[in-house]
């Protein structure tokens, strides 16, 4: 008599910054600004195509390094302390998404892929209390990849049961788009009606 096999749960696969918490890096960069920084635009400007930033978000650079070379490169002067709170204040959670969570569990496995550095992905899950929903984390700061590298893709799909379904919810369509390229179902996060409704064709809500 044959065994009966167990199908696996599927898995959806969360963005973190723009789809469980909202992001205002302007925020950060007019309280440098107002400590005696750069102009806040110049800060901001820095943030986005700033090496070191990618090399913070890659694992490359440890928190007190990056916050040193920051600080010299926007011309403040701060304890470390003072700019990790700076520099973590800009957050805020997404509730009417955060608050699918727990149905979404009830079906599928969830897994968190994120580019995110230490320092703020320890002041969310200080802050947080959703991410103890997540048994998967794939953060680019342990993996030395960073999205849209396919590395990263390819380390979320290794954790997820062979020949199970899964799909990638981001904010960014690039980052949408390299997903799919790796193989990896994914939809770009607008709204948290928009995802209701595909987590619905999904069959997890």
């Amino acid at each position: 008599m044959a065994a009966h096999r167990t199908a696996s749960r599927p898995t959806v696969i969360f963005d973190l910054g723009g789809v469980l918490v909202s992001v205002d890096f302007m925020r950060a960069c007019a309280r440098l600004e107002t400590a005696g920084g750069a102009p806040a635009a110049v800060a901001l400007e820095y943030i986005h195509s700033g090496a070191d930033k990618r090399g913070f978000d890659s694992g490359r650079l440890g928190p007190e390094e990056f916050a040193a070379r920051f600080c010299a490169c926007v011309g403040v002067r701060l304890p470390y302390a003072e700019f990790v709170q700076i520099w973590c204040d800009i957050f805020a959670e997404q509730r009417e998404v955060t608050s699918l969570l727990e149905d979404i569990a009830g079906k599928a496995d969830l897994m968190l892929l994120s580019n995110t550095d230490p320092l703020h992905f320890e002041h969310v899950r200080s802050r947080y209390g959703f991410l103890a929903r997540f048994g998967q984390l794939v953060l680019s700061y342990e993996t030395g990849h960073a999205k849209p590298q396919r590395q990263i893709f390819e380390r979320a799909i290794s954790l997820c049961a062979p020949g199970s379904r899964r799909i990638y919810f981001d904010d960014v369509p690039d980052y949408v788009a390299a997903a799919r390229a790796c193989g990896l179902p994914a939809e770009q996060f607008v709204d948290a009606a928009t995802l209701r409704r595909d987590l619905q064709r999904f069959g997890v809500l």
